[in-house]
């Protein structure tokens, strides 16, 4: 890896790692001055806007990012896509709000779905250009923009609400102003054209490429929220906002790892995809076996962790969260880990294959839920994470035929992160049960002593296993010159 990509991975980590922490630090403090009930109403309603903004948003900053000799009329031609959508999002969400919050039985739903559509507006102003500074590997750039984004909107608006006792409308004003803050930091760092054009030419490739990439993820974001969909109809909020917090707090981590890496390897993939496959191949490969090394040990000591972690991030009221969080910490292992072939797919035009399979899973993902919600969350997040094996695997078997190469060459990579995150399990389940069980153990300092383990553990394997593969590559990242490591 050349030190140009060293540098522009370590800015993207950066800004995961201190955006984690202080999505860790609002867990631990927002949480404790809001009720259950009051994540399941912003579930709900955050769910609306999400999807219009799927559909709205049309892959604008994708498109900008894949597109080979972009123009300044196409830049135009994209802002004005996305602006004219994103205000038609918003009207169209707020005249449906009154029939959403029937269809959720929830009266108290409309005001919440119309706060929330004003996110379409902002986050469509900023797609452009976040696109650009991704296509020109402004990487710091964009950290630095959405760390700002992240840590204004959280803890200059949301804390200080919930404190105050403003419950779901202190997490409105964080989720609201959080892009809105976002567009104005994206637009200081990278200023583009905005008036319209109307040549058609300019709207051809970044309106069919945009099209299919925004309709497939649509579906994908349809079928990864068809629990929340019908489980807000089905069950009470109370139960839908421990179900939404175990779900926040078990993919959050992994998916920012994995957005994290995305922000380099998309451009990245793309430019190498106009050279060969085989080096699409070896990027792919690579990334995979750098961020699952990540995810799988973090995924296994969280679900094994999980009766100390629970009462420490969200307090002790939040117990009953322990077997869900478990079984969605499987779920947040594989979704971390078919973003990239997803991507890779997505920069050669693969969109057939993989909307089939999105359509699939959503299908099937629904008829699930529905057959075992009366069951329980836990049954719903046990059949999430079975349709997650399966959806992961067929889109690395995808992405490997369209690779010319074979399915183990892809999933092999994983098994550095496999062998840590099974020693990482063995002995969190060990120290937890049988060496800091006592009540005398401060609850924090025992999940403080379990990290520290975990850590320790992580660092070890890959020093004495894979010291070359894993170790020497995570290392190097942060360092100012690549260099050999001991």
């Amino acid at each position: 890896m050349d030190e140009s990509r060293h540098s522009h991975l370590r800015w993207s980590y950066l800004s995961t790692i201190s955006t984690a922490g202080m999505q860790l630090l609002a867990s631990a403090t927002i949480t404790r001055f809001l009720q259950p009930r009051d994540y399941g109403l912003a579930a709900m309603a955050m769910l609306c806007a999400s999807m219009a903004n799927y559909f709205t948003q049309l892959g604008m900053g994708r498109a900008i990012i894949q597109k080979p000799g972009l123009t300044e009329g196409n830049i135009r031609a994209a802002f004005s896509l996305s602006l004219a959508t994103g205000f038609g999002g918003f009207i169209l969400l707020s005249a449906l709000s009154p029939l959403l919050a029937l269809y959720f039985r929830e009266p108290r739903l409309t005001p919440i779905i119309i706060a929330f559509g004003l996110s379409l507006i902002f986050q469509a102003s900023s797609g452009v250009a976040g696109g650009l500074l991704r296509r020109e590997f402004r990487i710091r750039d964009l950290a630095i923009c959405d760390f700002l984004g992240y840590l204004l909107s959280t803890f200059g608006l949301g804390l200080p609400l919930a404190m105050k006792g403003f419950g779901v409308w202190a997490l409105v004003a964080s989720n609201v102003s959080q892009p809105l803050i976002g567009s104005i930091a994206y637009h200081i760092a990278r200023p583009h054209p905005m008036k319209p054009t109307f040549k058609r030419a300019d709207y051809r490739h970044i309106g069919t490429f945009g099209g299919k990439a925004s309709f497939t993820t649509s579906i994908e974001a349809l079928g990864g929220s068809l629990d929340t969909i019908l489980m807000g109809r089905l069950v009470s909020p109370t139960l839908l906002g421990i179900y939404n917090r175990s779900l926040t707090l078990s993919t959050q981590p992994g998916y920012s790892l994995s957005m994290g890496l995305t922000r380099v390897f998309h451009p990245t993939i793309a430019r190498a995809a106009e050279r060969s496959l085989a080096e699409c191949h070896k990027i792919l490969t690579s990334s995979e076996r750098q961020l699952m090394a990540l995810i799988l040990p973090f995924c296994a000591g969280a679900g094994v962790a999980a009766p100390t972690v629970i009462p420490v991030i969200f307090g002790r009221q939040w117990t009953s969260a322990v077997p869900v969080f478990q079984v969605l910490c499987v779920v947040a292992a594989l979704d971390a880990s078919y973003h990239l072939p997803n991507i890779q797919l997505e920069v050669l035009s693969l969109f057939r294959r993989k909307l089939l399979v999105q359509i699939t899973f959503a299908l099937a993902f629904g008829a699930g839920v529905l057959l075992v919600a009366h069951k329980g969350i836990v049954a719903v997040a046990l059949v999430y994470a079975g349709l997650e094996v399966i959806r992961t695997n067929t889109l690395h078997l995808i992405s490997a035929r369209s690779l010319k190469s074979s399915y183990w060459s892809l999933v092999s990579s994983w098994i550095p992160g496999l062998i840590c995150a099974f020693i990482v399990g063995f002995f969190l389940y060990f120290t937890q049960k049988y060496l800091i069980a006592s009540d005398l153990v401060i609850p924090v300092i025992r999940l403080a002593m379990l990290i520290a383990l975990a850590g320790a553990t992580t660092v070890a394997v890959y020093r004495l296993l894979y010291r070359t593969t894993v170790y020497q590559p995570w290392i190097s990242l942060f360092r100012r010159q690549s260099q050999k490591v001991g």
